[in-house]
């Protein structure tokens, strides 16, 4: 039965003849009908009576039977009329209740469905919180009651890496993170203040009537405490930073809109410089955002207009003094602006999406150039690996294509990874790094002992060597705790039967200090700084006419 249907079923059935009756016309036909049937009976009933009964005794007994018959059917008449009515009554009454009780109903649906279509308007689904309406519309009925004598602080963040969390885990783990999260937000931040969540791992701050703005970055501080620390997550183990930017009213911004956009822009800042901070706004940064748009757009066309260029610093074995291999390092050599250091475009390429079209060109034109190398048996070229395609789960898959597309020699390649890109996913990094090795390539473990952090995991990564980083080396002086720890970290790797390579060799004195402490290669200014590859070979020619 449709709804339709239904409802229909619910009427009180009345007869077509009475459905539609004047109640008056209907009273009134009733009694004529009554009369005429009274003057018909005991007229009627009394002429028959004296056919019947000439006798008088019989017949007054006969009039007193027809008296209490007549009264006994006209009982039953009116019983059976009233009942009839009664029971109309009784539908009409039903049908009524029902109807108020439909209607009830009805009206709790609608108030549901309005709840329900309110807490989508303004609230996030997944963590409960306000979300980008709400926040506007709190803010801006604010501004409107306050002007300019209130002040609202914006600390608009989101979590560092956590598309990496996504990849690795998967989305219902990363949407865990973000509930626990919210959750923990929710407790720490109080009315008048507000926290809302912008939409996938963006939330913002607000924070209304600041009286004293010098303790204001203080008590954000510490509500960033609360959710910048470990979080376990299907049974691994993740250090959870953020990065964010502050816009205050009516100093940045008089309008929603315009706090946000600078509050972003902060943001932005803060993830350019390294992440895991928070940067409030100034007007410096809106022309570094343009910058870097324009940038952006400028790397999209790179690779397709032949900018890049690799550049070689050749590794030194130290008891030979001889050239063993070179780590390549991209170049970008804008047509108009020059010389752009990979420190401006990498992370740039990082978060945009361009990452996977480099990492495939280094390897193309590395592969490309390998025969210009000679013929060294074990010269090999080192390929460093940016965190977010080591941890893509993609990533294998596409350098096996590369390696059959270019004809890649994975024995002659090293690949270089940082300690950052590691610690996040340790087990996911070894399984990588297995992968990686199955295929040929040697692993090396750049930037070592800028953190001691991978000292506890030397033992568990598939790697064969150590890169001790250049601010570690020429910080080092004979009888300080930075030497000692140097000295531990090469004793450990030679240890677990790893190589050492010291990079950022500056100066004799490094170089004979580390030489005296068995570290196996090196590389550095004080041998070769990074040029084009014909500059690096004529090096070599140069180094071994020397006898070097």
């Amino acid at each position: 039965m449709d709804f339709k249907e239904q409802k229909t079923s619910n009427k009180p059935q009345v007869l077509p003849e009475f459905r539609h009756m004047n109640p008056n016309l209907a009273s009134l036909k009733i009694i004529i009908f009554y009369v005429l049937l009274g003057f018909s009976w005991i007229i009627g009933s009394d002429y028959v009576l004296e056919i019947i009964f000439p006798d008088p005794d019989t017949y007054q007994f006969a009039q007193s039977v027809k008296g209490i018959f007549y009264v006994a059917l006209t009982a039953i008449i009116f019983y059976l009329i009233i009942r009839y009515r009664m029971l109309m009554y009784s539908d009409t009454i039903s049908s009524l209740e029902r109807a108020y009780q439909e209607l009830d109903e009805g009206h709790h649906r609608s108030l549901k469905l309005e709840n329900q279509l309110y807490d989508l308007a303004f609230y996030d689904p997944l963590t409960g919180l306000p979300n980008k309406i709400m926040l506007e519309q709190t803010i801006d009925h604010y501004i409107q009651e306050k002007g300019d004598q209130g002040i609202i602080g914006i600390v608009y963040f989101d979590i560092d890496e956590f598309r990496t969390i996504n990849e690795v885990k998967g989305h219902s783990t990363g949407d865990e993170l973000i509930t626990t999260i919210a959750h923990r937000l929710q407790d720490s931040i109080k009315k008048p203040n507000m926290v809302a969540r912008m939409g996938g791992d963006e939330y913002v701050l607000a924070f209304f009537d600041i009286n004293h703005l010098e303790s204001f970055l203080p008590m954000v501080e510490e509500h960033i405490k609360t959710i910048r620390q470990s979080y376990l997550l299907d049974e691994d183990q993740f250090f959870i930073t953020i990065s964010g930017g502050i816009a205050l009213y009516p100093d940045h911004g008089k309008d929603y809109i315009t706090l946000m956009r600078h509050a972003d822009a902060a943001m932005s800042i803060a993830k350019s410089k390294g992440r895991d901070q928070i940067v409030i706004f100034d007007e410096e940064m809106v022309m570094v955002i343009k910058q870097q748009t324009e940038l952006l757009n400028q790397l999209r066309q790179a690779i397709h207009q032949n900018e890049f260029q690799l550049h070689y610093q050749p590794v030194i074995d130290m008891s030979t003094g001889k050239a063993v291999g070179s780590e390549a390092l991209i170049r970008w050599v804008h047509p108009t602006k020059g010389f752009i250091p990979p420190l401006e475009f990498i992370s740039l390429s990082e978060k945009n999406g361009f990452i996977k079209d480099i990492t495939e060109w280094v390897f193309k034109d590395a592969a490309d150039h390998f025969a210009d190398w000679g013929k060294q048996k074990n010269y090999k070229i080192s390929i460093n690996l940016s965190a977010t395609m080591l941890m893509n789960e993609k990533f294998i898959g596409s350098l096996i294509h590369w390696i059959q597309e270019y004809k890649i020699d994975c024995k002659k390649f090293n690949i270089e990874i940082t300690e950052t890109a590691i610690i996040p996913d340790i087990e996911k990094s070894i399984h990588v790094l297995n992968s990686l090795r199955r295929l040929g390539f040697t692993i090396s473990l750049d930037d070592f002992g800028t953190g001691y952090s991978s000292l506890t995991y030397l033992q568990k990564l598939p790697i064969d060597a150590i890169k001790i980083d250049r601010s570690f080396i020429s910080s080092i002086k004979e009888d300080t705790e930075e030497f000692y720890v140097l000295k531990y970290m090469i004793d450990l790797a030679h240890h677990l039967k790893l190589a050492v390579v010291a990079e950022g060799i500056e100066t004799e004195e490094q170089a004979e200090m580390i030489k005296k402490y068995h570290v196996d290669y090196a590389q550095g200014y004080y041998f070769c700084k990074p040029m084009p590859q014909n500059r690096v070979l004529e090096y070599f020619k140069s180094i071994h006419q020397e006898g070097k």
